[in-house]
């Protein structure tokens, strides 16, 4: 569990799913982001997962 707090890739997936539950249980965090850019930030989401991936040296064990 420790070697987890030091994965940036861990740490990015808990503000996703962070966001996620603001997002869906208040609606004015929904005024956030502008539906029309609901593909533009998944594929950033998607770039940013790829990103950590490579910077990744050591697997979490």
């Amino acid at each position: 569990m420790k070697r987890m707090s030091h994965s940036r890739t861990m740490w990015f997936s808990l503000l996703l799913v962070v966001f996620g539950a603001l997002f869906e249980n208040f609606s004015y965090v929904q005024n956030i982001i502008d539906p029309r850019y609901y593909g533009v930030s998944f594929v950033v989401i998607g770039i940013i997962c790829a990103v950590l991936r490579f910077i990744t040296t050591e697997p979490v064990k």
